[in-house]
């Protein structure tokens, strides 16, 4: 995706609606794993969408892909909201992430999604980072190692040990046998 001198009236009609379009999703879930509230989640994106609209003319293809450029806008946002918020890690409501289901299949993914988010908890924020780009943004690894600053090895590594390490947590727990 091109936005590179594109005049302001084109990137607020066609662009930004394509551009909302194909990464809301991915960046509200992204970043409801890393507040934990959904209506915090709302307000960041949106924000995001903010920043987007007010600096496009600064994306230079060059550094790199579009996607990681909005993703480390995302995770500035995020870490600044933290810092202004100084808040405790929370939990995500699964309930309001996924609520089509069953009530037997709610409950059941209810409680293995509570203990794998507890387990997530044990991890670093670095290893948190990762999983939630990974499978909350659904990013590849060389996109996440684009938007930490990292090797694309680095983070198969880090990915592979985090896994590793939530295996045995969730083993502890019992959740895994």
């Amino acid at each position: 995706m091109v936005i590179v001198n594109v005049p302001a009236k084109k990137l607020k009609s066609e662009i930004l609606s394509e551009i909302y379009n194909k990464y809301f999703p991915m960046l509200y879930k992204y970043t409801l794993y890393k507040v934990g509230a959904p209506e915090v989640a709302e307000d960041l994106v949106s924000e995001v969408f903010e920043k987007v609209l007010a600096n496009y003319y600064t994306y230079n293809p060059d550094k790199g892909k579009f996607s990681t450029w909005l993703f480390t806008i995302a995770n500035n946002t995020i870490l600044n909201y933290h810092k202004k918020n100084d808040r405790d890690k929370q939990l995500i409501d699964i309930e309001k992430m996924q609520s089509k289901y069953r009530l037997e299949d709610l409950i059941i993914d209810r409680e293995l999604k509570q203990f794998l988010l507890t387990a997530i908890m044990y991890l670093d924020e670095r290893q948190r980072n990762i999983i939630a780009l990974k499978f909350g943004a659904c990013l590849a690894n060389r996109e996440i190692a684009r938007v930490m600053d990292l090797t694309e090895s680095n983070v198969g590594t880090i990915l592979y040990r985090s896994l590793k390490k939530l295996k045995e947590i969730l083993k502890e727990q019992g959740v895994i046998y």
